[in-house]
């Protein structure tokens, strides 16, 4: 995968890392209502043997580990988030994490019976490679799925404000390396990977303004730097930020992007 400062895998210094792993906490609170359901739907409660493909700091791990009896593998390319993993999980004795590269997972074809990812074809080099990879591992009618994956193309935004739009819009998620489109080639990655394939949206409602100012002000660190990192000056976000703030507490703001997950079956062989 292509070198950067710190973590090849991840796309971020170690400094950027340690803040990253907050988010991540967030974020798998706040994406379970949307996750939970597809874990039932694949079976996860039956599976024997699972494979978490870049787990990160273990969040979503540990969600998964707390539906099934079976042994969780959770693998990530970043030694750093391992380690924070290993400490996040260590009361759960169905997980064992490894490091490794999603491009080339150390397995044999066909050991796991379902196969799982989330957030993290949007970061990868080569998403099909990954996906490629997710199904030669994976059983004969076994499951793959890509429990999260957002497009920001499709996101709506009120009241408007163009210039910081534009960032959150996708621009911020492209200067990081990332693919903020990635969401619609969902069916195209599994489709090529030889799954049949299932496609949705699993947020299908949308915050109130109040879960909308929550999340905003836990992350607001995260915004500000991506506006600064974009060239915004410091008078246009205080700005923007004033108008944003006061939305939300009038009670106007929408905000929405599509977080697609795609399920593949692997045929029988």
């Amino acid at each position: 995968m292509k070198n950067v400062k710190c973590d090849k895998f991840h796309k971020r210094s170690k400094e950027e890392l340690i803040n990253f792993v907050k988010k991540l906490d967030l974020q798998a609170l706040e994406t379970a209502e949307e996750r939970l359901p597809l874990y039932l739907e694949v079976g996860l409660k039956d599976a024997r043997l699972v494979l978490d493909v870049g787990c990160g700091s273990g969040f979503v791990t540990r969600d998964i580990a707390r539906l099934t009896k079976g042994i969780v593998i959770g693998i990530d390319g970043s030694s750093y988030l391992i380690k924070v993993a290993k400490k996040i999980l260590k009361e759960y004795l169905n997980i064992k994490l490894c490091i490794g590269n999603g491009e080339r997972l150390p397995f044999k074809n066909n050991s796991f019976d379902i196969v799982t990812c989330n957030l993290v074809l949007m970061w990868a080099d080569d998403p099909q490679k990954v996906v490629n990879e997710m199904a030669r591992v994976t059983k004969s009618k076994g499951k793959v799925l890509a429990s999260l994956e957002p497009d920001y193309g499709g996101k709506i935004h009120w009241p408007e404000n163009l210039k910081v739009d534009q960032v959150f819009a996708g621009d911020a998620i492209r200067r990081k390396g990332g693919d903020p489109h990635i969401g619609r080639k969902l069916r195209a990655l599994f489709i090529s990977a030889g799954l049949e394939t299932k496609v949705g949206i699993g947020n299908s409602r949308i915050w109130s303004c109040e879960e909308d100012k929550h999340y905003y002000l836990h992350s607001r660190d995260f915004y500000i730097k991506a506006l600064k990192d974009a060239g915004v000056s410091d008078k246009e976000i205080d700005e923007w930020e004033y108008e944003y703030l006061k939305s939300l507490d009038d009670g106007v703001q929408l905000n929405f992007f599509p977080q697609f997950y795609a399920i593949g079956t692997k045929p029988k062989s």
